[in-house]
């Protein structure tokens, strides 16, 4: 439904200028339908674009079309042609679909999505031309910047600044205490056990208890913090958002779908999570990656390198699905909004298809949803075993090999088998970390 919008924002950002999603799609005139190409004319127009919109044969989009241009795809969605390229056997056109990324067709390809006529036998398909004038360039963009998006949501964060500190310090805590279970660990092989000193294991166990009971309170008392937080902070979000909503004219809700309002609820959760335990995880994470890092460091520099390389690699990994995930993310928002549309009309109207005898054709219009968003999931779910399946490849290698280094080093004299227990519970406690860092991003 926002393709059309979409497609503007990327072109006005190729030109230099940016704009957000909300702000064109109010001046495309965008419908429950979603938008057409005199909408998305009007739009450019406002924001200082010369357009043309016409039906073109491939050789004139080729030859006189200035690039990037928007063109209508499979009569029902709006994309970006930002090059075209003539090799010795064929053209290759470069699309921005927003709702898949960039693509590259071939002429075939190309026309079999876009060609919606034929006239004197020539096939022809829909185009909008745009080119800036000095009023495009004279205009801001209403893009927020970074430093508004930051101010935008430390309001929501200052307000419980002393709850944030009391949670910093439980992390910082924990993250010590943490800390301390290596060393333990191998005191209990080299000194208590090679001693044969029964009395300085029960000592040491004894710690741990005591360590553990610490370690668990200070992880109970952080979780009712940011549930307290959490909870105000998605209150505000969510009440924020119905003051502005509210204060909206009549027809911009006869031109939004009642799912994609509700899913915008859902998205103001998913900030509140960010804001509170996924942010406060991130820096535990960090933290223990450091703390346990430098300890890695200070037992065997070999073992410390195996793992750095080994998690860089998987960082590699994670990043290369990072695109698709994105673009996956934004389909199955579209599809929850459909399908919550969907089920609201056919409850909230249930009376009205009961007198037109249509419940057959509603049930099978639902049961259409439900097939696209069995498609998107089942799509999402083979990048996750594809990118999980990597993951662990690389995980389990890097964990093999510190295993080979770190039993050879005994053999050799070079580590005590207390110190090759300790790191492997660093190994351990690292993982953990890593996952999560790799999660948040």
């Amino acid at each position: 439904m926002d393709c059309g919008p979409a497609c503007l924002c990327m072109i006005a950002k190729h030109y230099g200028k940016n704009y957000t999603l909300d702000g064109l799609r109010q001046q495309s005139f965008i419908g429950r339908d979603g938008v057409s190409l005199l909408g998305i004319s009007r739009a450019s127009e406002k924001i200082g674009f010369r357009t043309v919109g016409g039906r073109l044969t491939f050789e004139k989009l080729v030859e006189k079309a200035p690039l990037p241009c928007i063109v209508h795809w499979n009569q029902d969605h709006f994309v970006v042609v930002y090059e075209v390229k003539k090799t010795r056997k064929e053209y290759n056109v470069y699309v921005a679909d927003p709702g898949k990324g960039l693509i590259t067709y071939n002429k075939e390809e190309f026309c079999s999505h876009w060609i919606s006529t034929q006239t004197n036998g020539e096939e022809k398909g829909v185009a909008l031309l745009l080119e800036p004038t000095h009023l495009f360039y004279e205009q801001e963009g209403d893009e927020l910047h970074g430093k508004k998006r930051l101010q935008f949501l430390w309001k929501y964060l200052v307000r419980y600044k002393r709850y944030f500190t009391q949670l910093i310090l439980g992390l910082f805590i924990g993250s010590i205490l943490q800390l301390i279970f290596p060393f333990l660990t191998q005191a209990i092989v080299d000194t208590g056990i090679s001693g044969k000193d029964i009395g300085f294991i029960w000592l040491i166990l004894i710690a741990q208890l005591m360590l553990l009971f610490s370690r668990t309170a200070i992880d109970f008392i952080r979780r009712k913090i940011l549930l307290h937080i959490s909870t105000r902070i998605n209150i505000s979000l969510i009440s924020d958002f119905f003051i502005k909503l509210m204060k909206l004219p009549m027809k911009f809700f006869d031109t939004k779908l009642t799912g994609d309002l509700i899913q915008r609820i859902e998205d103001h959760r998913r900030i509140e999570r960010f804001l509170t335990a996924q942010t406060l995880n991130l820096l535990f994470s960090i933290f223990t990656f450091i703390v346990f890092g430098v300890v890695l460091f200070y037992y065997n520099l070999l073992i410390f390198c195996i793992f750095l390389i080994g998690s860089v690699l998987y960082g590699i990994w994670i990043l290369f699905f990072l695109k698709k995930r994105r673009l996956l993310d934004y389909k199955l928002f579209e599809q929850q909004g459909i399908n919550r549309n969907v089920v609201y009309q056919m409850i909230t109207g249930m009376q009205e298809i009961k007198l037109q005898g249509c419940e057959q054709r509603k049930r099978w219009e639902w049961e259409d949803v439900q097939a696209d968003l069995f498609d998107v999931n089942m799509e999402s779910l083979s990048l996750q075993q594809t990118q999980e399946a990597g993951s662990i490849l690389i995980n389990e290698l890097k964990n093999i090999l510190i295993t080979v280094v770190a039993a050879t080093a005994v053999i050799n004299g070079n580590l005590t088998l207390g110190m090759m227990l300790a790191i492997q519970y660093i190994i351990g406690q690292l993982n953990s970390p890593i996952e999560q860092i790799m999660s948040f991003i």
